[in-house]
């Protein structure tokens, strides 16, 4: 992997007002931390066009402020994060920083809220929005978690094995199938299995797996883990079927789970995908919805509050924001900092990540 650091800076020109001492000369800049190269670089690639597409329609309707992204490059790599998130905070002077993940989340979280710096996070761990500033923005976990529950009983499983990755993200999506359990008991968690993101052999823990003789293997991966386990786990031709949360939109290798279903994040509505394929050309929006889910919530907070404090804006979001329809659909809020979509079953099929209802 090459050790590269870079920053990729978009000044978006914005309509100004003639005088130059109103507040709608303010600049708010905007921290994106992305692995811009390395594992997971077609997420910042899906970034960096969604803030193109956001910024090229806002910038035909008057608007308060002006508004500058400014990408660093963490490579998918915990240990640059708090680096970068510092550099974005003390020289480039950010008002707002963009994470994605729990774990990446978790570590900015604590310094922009003694920074006084406006947080928002696609994180799962509810952790990440303690404070004013911090404020997750993602499919509801807790809804995630109950979507998975329910269709795990809609195929018959009673014994299910857990694989997931020490991170404080799929932990707490672990807790929350616990709490379900607890209340449902419906299911038996046989083996809970824990791995390191960057590991390389799960031979040991699929012979685990198999004398096991689950119903399901629930796999909480990222990338690129997630190739790893799957490609061994059709090296050892395991037929226990493989399911999880956003698992399978990591995997880059969509064959190794062919015929497999999972619960993903709420999807980027219809008109949403046309646009970003109209102008990418790609076939998938690689989550570049939540990208532009933020973007959103960040503008309406700044232009709504029409002032450049940090708490009135977060405030400001977390009290309007809910019914607003975005990219991922109309959101709902709660007091713990979520904006939070719905999830969706999606399952890979012919090679690719498709919605099917329930």
């Amino acid at each position: 992997m090459k050790k590269l650091l870079f920053s990729l800076f978009i000044l978006l020109a914005l309509t100004a007002c003639k005088d130059k001492q109103t507040v709608s000369q303010s600049v708010i800049k905007i921290g994106a931390l992305y692995p811009m190269s390395g594992d997971g670089a077609v997420y910042g690639k899906a970034a960096t066009n969604a803030v193109n597409i956001f910024f090229e329609n806002f910038n035909k309707k008057s608007s308060k402020f002006k508004y500058e992204v400014i990408f660093e490059d963490n490579q998918n790599q915990l240990s640059k994060q708090a680096t970068l998130a510092k550099k974005l905070i003390d020289i480039d002077n950010v008002d707002v920083i963009i994470t994605v993940m729990s774990n990446f989340g978790a570590v900015v979280s604590p310094m922009a809220e003694k920074n006084k710096t406006l947080h928002i996070s696609t994180a799962t761990d509810p952790s990440v929005a303690i404070g004013k500033y911090n404020i997750i923005a993602s499919s509801n976990p807790i809804g995630e978690i109950d979507l998975l529950y329910k269709t795990l009983l809609q195929n018959n499983a009673k014994n299910i094995d857990v694989v997931l990755a020490n991170v404080s993200g799929t932990e707490i999506l672990l807790r929350y199938l616990k709490q379900k359990n607890d209340e449902e008991r419906k299911l038996n968690i046989n083996q809970i299995h824990y791995t390191n993101v960057d590991e390389k052999d799960f031979r040991i823990m699929l012979h685990k797996i198999k004398d096991s003789k689950p119903d399901y293997i629930i796999a909480l991966l990222a990338m690129p883990t997630i190739d790893v386990f799957m490609r061994q786990y059709r090296e050892n031709q395991i037929n226990i079927p493989v399911t999880g949360i956003e698992t399978f939109s990591y995997l880059q290798n969509k064959e190794l789970a062919e015929g497999m279903w999972y619960v993903d994040a709420a999807p980027a509505t219809d008109d949403y995908i046309q646009k970003y394929q109209a102008k990418t050309g790609s076939e998938t929006t690689d989550y570049a919805e939540y990208m532009d889910f933020i973007l959103q919530m960040i503008t309406f907070g700044y232009e709504g509050a029409a002032t450049t404090d940090r708490e009135q804006v977060a405030n400001y979001i977390e009290n309007n924001a809910a019914g607003q329809n975005t990219a991922v659909g109309i959101i709902s809020t709660a007091p713990d900092g979520f904006l939070n979509a719905q999830p969706v079953i999606r399952k890979i099929i012919n090679g690719q990540s498709v919605i099917v209802k329930e």
